[in-house]
């Protein structure tokens, strides 16, 4: 979309004065000279002398914006009027000079607009479209990820400069040379997502690719003093703006980059793959070393909230977060492989924070495996993952902004899952009431009866190792309310709870009834 400070930029220091009420000149057309028009039009670029512009701008109604360019060498003062919404350009040029250069920065930007929409109409893909960029400016261009790694680059380098030969050489950035980028000139603002960095011998132009409130990645154009003359700033939004449609809507060539992990998780996940020392083989051809212990994450998204997750950017996102790991996309969840050199003692060793940052930003979810040294069972690490994230989403408390769902968090719900179905099998009904400590179910008859929480405070209380504070903490209750609870709940049951198996089985019972109610949404039978 052309801009007027594009056309405003090409006068340079022969402006006088101006006002500029419109910014973007969403229909331009053409450029026509003044001269004694009966109506002027919001859709062209007019030049002439100051007075005729003055004289004609009377004419126009205030709802529709003009554009003037007009020549200051008829009048001795220049003044133009307040509040409006037109924009008026006044030059010490002539109208001659102001015609030339106006006309020729135009023309380069409709063959600058119209050469990269050719090309991305014809289905030419990212790569393609920076190569004609770059020819067209005779520099080289790169697209940055968030982190600072290459997404597509020119193939050429047209004069030497250390960014560029970096990443041509090893497709990132260092720390050090992301810091220079981030920190170096003035900040992208909201309202302008452009900026440049001034170094002895090249210009960096530098553009952020948005969407919605993200920075989807970054466009780098280093420049060289040859290139002053032209506004870099004006094309490289253009260009911003058709990168943003690849980005969003190619995914196929960013998944691509990543087909041997995905062919890979696919046939581990549908039993291709079965054999240890042909898994091994498979494994020495993944992008990313498989260290020691491996364990699968998987990123599952509510449709509801997100119908079309933007993968490939989404993708390039986790990266960062997961730079040595294998993912890709199956069965509409985001596969990663993750892998450490150490047994992990609870957490694996990555930001969780993060990923839960990500997630709640797509609204996602995700569900961990543990980690094994075994890659026979790598399919078995899979499933336990996807049974993380079924179960932990049917049953983990509502208020709580949890997102995360690791497999020891739901190891015994998984368990009760799996004697659940072998019980169904088998007795041919899903009655679990038969799996029940007795006192579980004259617990839920009385909550039933007097609309009380009893099972659910005396299942914290046992989980929190039958610590008053703890479970009050837990409950969000106070201390005096749940002795008030468990003293009623010993009155019903007439059983100690000090006992170990008595615990044990208390809390199995709890888990089975909360996975009967709120996994599988039936009533066990109280009566």
């Amino acid at each position: 979309m052309l801009n007027i400070r594009y056309l405003i930029d090409a006068l340079k220091n022969t402006v006088l004065e101006q006002r500029t009420g419109t910014r973007d000149l969403t229909d331009f057309q053409g450029i026509i000279l003044l001269k004694n028009q009966s109506k002027l039009l919001g859709n062209y670029l007019y030049v002439g002398m100051l007075s005729d512009g003055l004289r004609l701008l009377k004419q126009c109604r205030p709802e529709l914006p003009v554009t003037m360019f007009l020549s200051a060498e008829d009048v001795n003062h220049v003044q133009l009027p307040d509040g409006t919404m037109h924009n008026l350009i006044v030059s010490a040029l002539d109208i001659f000079d102001i015609y030339n250069r106006i006309n020729i920065l135009v023309q380069n930007y409709h063959h600058w607009s119209r050469t990269l929409r050719e090309a991305l109409c014809s289905g030419a893909g990212l790569p393609l479209l920076l190569e004609k960029a770059s020819d067209m400016l005779q520099c080289q261009l790169f697209v940055l990820n968030p982190g600072f790694k290459l997404i597509a680059g020119s193939g050429k380098l047209y004069f030497e400069e250390p960014v560029g030969r970096e990443l041509s050489d090893k497709g990132y950035l260092s720390y050090e040379s992301s810091l220079g980028l981030l920190t170096g000139g003035s900040a992208a603002s909201p309202e302008n997502p452009y900026r440049q960095i001034v170094t002895p011998l090249v210009t960096y132009h530098i553009c952020e690719i948005r969407h919605n409130r993200y920075t989807l990645a970054t466009l780098l154009l280093p420049a060289h003093r040859d290139l002053e003359h032209i506004d870099l700033q004006h094309l490289l939004l253009e260009l911003a703006g058709i990168t943003e449609n690849l980005l969003l809507g190619d995914e196929e060539t960013f998944l691509q980059q990543d087909a041997l992990c995905a062919s890979f998780i696919q046939d581990i996940v549908e039993e291709h793959l079965t054999d240890a020392t042909e898994i091994e083989n498979r494994i020495q051809f993944l992008p990313h070393k498989v260290k020691s212990f491996a364990a699968f994450i998987l990123i599952r998204f509510d449709t509801t909230r997100l119908p079309n997750p933007p993968y490939s950017y989404i993708l390039r996102t986790l990266g960062d977060l997961f730079p040595d790991a294998g993912m890709a996309v199956y069965k509409n969840d985001i596969v990663i492989l993750h892998s450490q050199e150490e047994r992990p003692l609870k957490n694996l060793d990555f930001d969780y924070d993060k990923l839960a940052l990500v997630l709640e930003n797509y609204h996602a979810y995700a569900g961990i495996s543990n980690a094994s040294r075994h890659r026979i069972r790598l399919r078995t690490l899979y499933l336990l993952a996807n049974e993380s994230i079924r179960l932990g989403r049917s049953l983990y408390r509502k208020g709580l902004p949890e997102r995360i769902f690791s497999y020891e968090d739901y190891s015994l719900y998984y368990i009760v899952s799996l004697c659940a179905t072998q019980f169904m099998d088998l007795h041919h009904h899903d009655d679990l009431i038969y799996l029940i400590h007795p006192s579980i179910i004259k617990i839920c008859r009385y909550d039933a009866t007097h609309k009380t929480n009893l099972r659910d405070v005396l299942f914290y209380y046992l989980l929190c190792g039958c610590s008053l504070n703890r479970t009050a903490a837990a409950m969000y209750m106070h201390r005096n309310t749940v002795l008030n609870k468990l003293n009623r709940i010993n009155e019903i049951t007439e059983i100690p709870l000090e006992d170990g198996y008595t615990q044990q089985r208390m809390i199995m019972s709890c888990i089975i009834m909360r996975y009967y109610e709120d996994y599988l949404h039936l009533s066990i039978r109280l009566v």
